[in-house]
Parts: structure tokens; C-alpha cells; sequence
């Protein structure tokens, strides 16, 4: 006899399993082809150390969207003054630029990445850090012009110029690792990097973020340009938003520079992320979940020791997240002129120094 309740049931019941089976199976697609990179910090300081002397391979880079391309052929150390040598003490030339080792137990560390166009710099950096025993995570912003040590060149560098690796024996990834972990002498757990247009993405998926200017706002050479008041902004003008170091607003009938320093795109960047997180909180469907999954396994890259599944796993317990939760600091600094003439940032203080206002052991 038929039972058209039974028959609806029956129905429903597969709509289910099959809706769950598809997003199962795009969550397993996701998991399975996201991109990794070689990262063994501690193998690739050994390395390193073992190595002759590094070679310059000739090629011409773009530094970023408004700096000029520079040829390493008529300059291959641009931005370099002098090889010191391996037996050189670099705390005995900038104190402040190495810190004394904290033990590896202490943190889990991780390493967020932004790319600038080119894949070799580091556009944004910043550092998390989860203290094993409990307590608020740490974040902090590490400005890219940081003058640090660059054991492959054994030399000071930019430190964004770490991503792009020691040829032969060190990834960008690990070299970067090996830069960050000799500034704050904190050991580097695991490194993600995402490129510019993946981040745009990533924030369309999410919905797009919001920004509340009182005047209205530009920056010609990011493409920025938001009206005033509060607005939500798309991945194209988020990445405008962040990338911003020449924005300027309309007061009265004058445009106006507010801001150009890097540590303000530090502040943006970082309540960007808080606002991800916010709205990874507020994911309501399975569908918007797999969307923003497959979205971040095609834009991001992993290191080696680091699965898409354990990525997201860390990154879901802080979904929600907000400023408060967090102990935030800036890397105080001052300017700096190189013999070459490259104006970079010299730390104030140590890293673990200047760690001690937020954390204290």
C-alpha cells in the first residue's frame, strides 16, 4: 500500500545524503589540491651554512606597483652594503636587529605571507603566535623594510627580501622563516602565503568587508577610490584598501595626503583579517562553507609540513575572533639610510624586547 509520507521522507532523506555527499566530496577536492612548499627551516640553516658563497642569478624584478624596476645585473646587491662573512656577529653591528632564542615550546608560531606582484617580495608580514601554555594569541605586523640579517647573503637586507630564497639550498618560504626566526628568536611553526588577486577573491567569497572613511578617498596608484561614509568593498577595492600608501581624501575642494606609512596598511591589514574571521563565523550553509574552502586551497600555499586540513583546523578555532581577544603591538622603529643609499627600518629594541609589552615569559 503506498504511504505518501513514507515516500517524503524517503525523499527527503536522499535530497540530504546527496547534498552532503556532494559537499563532502568538494571539501575532500579542496583539501586534496591546494599547493605546498618545501619548509625546513632548521635542514635549510644547515644548508646555508655549508654553502659557498651565494650567486646572484641576472634578472630584472618590480619591486612593487609604485617603486621602478632595478636590473641585478648593473646592481646585483642593490640593496645590500657589504658581505660581512659567515664568522661576522651581526647583534655586534645592529643590536637590535637579532634576539636572543626562545625556546621552541614556548609558542606555536605562525607566519602569514601577502605576495607583491612579482612572487619574490613579501608585501605584507605577519606573525602569530599562540602560547602553549594558555592566554590571548599575540599578533604583530613586521614592517617589510625591517633592515635584519640575511645569512644567505650573509649580509643585512630588507627582510622582505627573504621570499626570495638562497638558490640551491633554501626555499623563499624557508628563508623568510630563517630571517623572521633570527629578528624575534622565536622558531617558526608553520608559513602561509596568499597572492594579491587570491586575497581579493578570498574577500568577495567572504562577502567583502567594511570600511567607514569621513571624506571621500583614493589612491591612484592602488586604484582606490571610495565615496565617504561606511561601505561595503569588494576584493578588488579591499586589496586597494590595503595595498593603499598614498591615500589621499577630499577635504573641502583639496585632495589631501593622510596617510603613507606602512605601519597604517599594518593596521588595515590586520582588521581585515579580523573581519574574515567575523565572517567565517557567520557561514551559514554548507554551500558557502565548500565555496570558501575551494576558494582558499587555489589561492593559498602551504609549507610542506602544514595539510590543508590542519591549515584549516587552526585557522577555525579563531573564526570569530575579535580585536579585544588578541594581544596586539607594533614594531617600534627608526629610519635608517644605507650606505647604498636604501632607506630602510632599524628596530628600536629587540624583538623579545619589545614583546615584553604585550607578553611577559
Amino acid at each position: 500500500m503506498f504511504h505518501p509520507w513514507k515516500a517524503t521522507t524517503t525523499v527527503v532523506l536522499g535530497v540530504i545524503l546527496g547534498l552532503f555527499s556532494f559537499y563532502a566530496y568538494q571539501v575532500n577536492t579542496a583539501l586534496g589540491v591546494v599547493a605546498t612548499e618545501s619548509f625546513n627551516p632548521v635542514e635549510a640553516r644547515q644548508a646555508i651554512l655549508a654553502a659557498p658563497a651565494v650567486e646572484v642569478t641576472p634578472t630584472t624584478i618590480q619591486l612593487d606597483y609604485d617603486e621602478p624596476a632595478f636590473d641585478v645585473n648593473e646592481d646585483p646587491l642593490a640593496l645590500i652594503d657589504e658581505s660581512y662573512g659567515a664568522e661576522v656577529n651581526p647583534a655586534e653591528i645592529f643590536p637590535t636587529a637579532i634576539s636572543e632564542p626562545i625556546p621552541d615550546d614556548i609558542f606555536d608560531a605562525y607566519l602569514l605571507l601577502g605576495t607583491d606582484a612579482s612572487g619574490f617580495l613579501a608585501d605584507s608580514i605577519i606573525l602569530g603566535l599562540q602560547p602553549r601554555a594558555g592566554g590571548s594569541p599575540i599578533m604583530v605586523s613586521l614592517p617589510r623594510d625591517l633592515w635584519v640579517w640575511n645569512m644567505c647573503r650573509q649580509a643585512f637586507s630588507r627582510l622582505n627580501e627573504g621570499l626570495g630564497g638562497c638558490k640551491g639550498v633554501a626555499s623563499g618560504p624557508e628563508l623568510m622563516a630563517i630571517m623572521v626566526e633570527d629578528y624575534t628568536g622565536i622558531p617558526i611553526d608553520h608559513l602561509a602565503r596568499i597572492n594579491f588577486q587570491g586575497f581579493a577573491g578570498l574577500v568577495d567569497v567572504m562577502g567583502g568587508i567594511s570600511v567607514c572613511v569621513d571624506y571621500p578617498t583614493r589612491d591612484e596608484r592602488s586604484h582606490l577610490d571610495i565615496p565617504a561614509g561606511c561601505q561595503q568593498l569588494d576584493g578588488e577595492q579591499a586589496l586597494a584598501w590595503v595595498r593603499s600608501r598614498s591615500t589621499e581624501q577630499l577635504q573641502g575642494e583639496e585632495w589631501v595626503r593622510v596617510a603613507g606609512s606602512d605601519f597604517v596598511r599594518q593596521k588595515r591589514q590586520q582588521d581585515v583579517l579580523f573581519q574574515l574571521a567575523g565572517s567565517a563565523a557567520r557561514v551559514s550553509s554548507p554551500g558557502a562553507l565548500t565555496d570558501a574552502l575551494a576558494h582558499i586551497a587555489k589561492t593559498v600555499r602551504l609549507d610542506s609540513n602544514w595539510t590543508f586540513g590542519q591549515a584549516i583546523s587552526t585557522g577555525w578555532k579563531y573564526r570569530g575572533i575579535t580585536r579585544s581577544e588578541v594581544r596586539r603591538f607594533s614594531i617600534q622603529t627608526s629610519g635608517y639610510r644605507t650606505a647604498r643609499g636604501a632607506a630602510v627600518l632599524l628596530s628600536d629594541a629587540t624583538f623579545g624586547e619589545q614583546l615584553s609589552s604585550v607578553w611577559s615569559g
